[in-house]
């Protein structure tokens, strides 16, 4: 039985991960299904918007290290299945909103950081906890961190395997927002909401400036000139454009 249930609020696809008795661990067979429902959503046009969240009291502890333990003898077969999974969900055009509830640690916190916003509750903990356990980061970490919080920060992170709860994901940078434990969720969905009434053309392509980081100004216009007229060719957005 799937580990990842999918449900539609409106436009926007709400995919949770259901392993509560493991803290919302994933196995290998559980990165390959989540994989598999980013793409169902992102490639479903009814669907304008990913929300990813875990279940009860953990959005995810990350790797279920005990299930990746039995496929040892071919490490890179298998830590190739996992970043399939990242590399699925930051090849998703559509916006993807996080909700962060409880445990976030190791390949769980990459999971949300992933994600193009995060909102978590005040009581959620985060950890890149990898360390900890005599291992390195994965699920595209390495990168995260440092986008996310800079190069010095994510090394403190990194090295002490640092906890960190509730507002101080806010003060670190990791989250756009944090809020009551329950209106995780209902918050998410309003932001969602929000996102469902722009042009899904034009959000599409501002994500895509945004995730490539131009090198120079010179190139961002370069780019830049590229995405607009292509949003203004959109069909769907109003012809007779106007000002505030």
């Amino acid at each position: 039985m799937g580990v990842i249930e999918r449900s539609d609020h409106g436009a926007t696809a709400i995919l949770r991960i259901c392993r509560p008795q493991k803290k919302n661990a994933l196995r290998l067979e559980d990165f390959d299904e989540l994989s598999d429902a980013l793409v169902t959503a992102d490639h479903d046009h009814a669907v304008r918007v990913i929300v990813v969240t875990g279940s009860e009291d953990s959005f995810s502890a990350g790797a279920d290290l005990k299930s990746l333990a039995n496929y040892e003898r071919n490490p890179l077969a298998h830590l190739a299945r996992v970043h399939r999974c990242a590399r699925t969900l930051a090849a998703v055009a559509k916006p993807t909103i996080a909700a962060m509830n409880g445990v976030a640690v190791g390949a769980g916190l990459n999971l949300a950081l992933a994600c193009d916003l995060a909102i978590a509750g005040q009581s959620v903990m985060v950890s890149e906890i990898f360390l900890d356990r005599g291992l390195t980061l994965d699920y595209g970490g390495s990168a995260l961190l440092v986008q996310r919080i800079g190069l010095h920060r994510a090394k403190e992170l990194a090295f002490f395997a640092s906890r960190l709860v509730g507002e101080e994901l806010l003060a670190w940078g990791l989250v756009n927002s944090v809020v009551e434990d329950d209106q995780v969720l209902p918050t998410a969905l309003d932001w969602a909401d929000r996102l469902v009434d722009r042009s899904p053309t034009a959000l599409a392509l501002t994500k895509s400036l945004l995730n490539r980081a131009a090198a120079s100004l010179t190139q961002a216009i370069d780019l830049e000139i590229i995405a607009q007229v292509a949003a203004l060719s959109d069909p769907s957005i109003d012809s007779t454009l106007t000002n505030f």
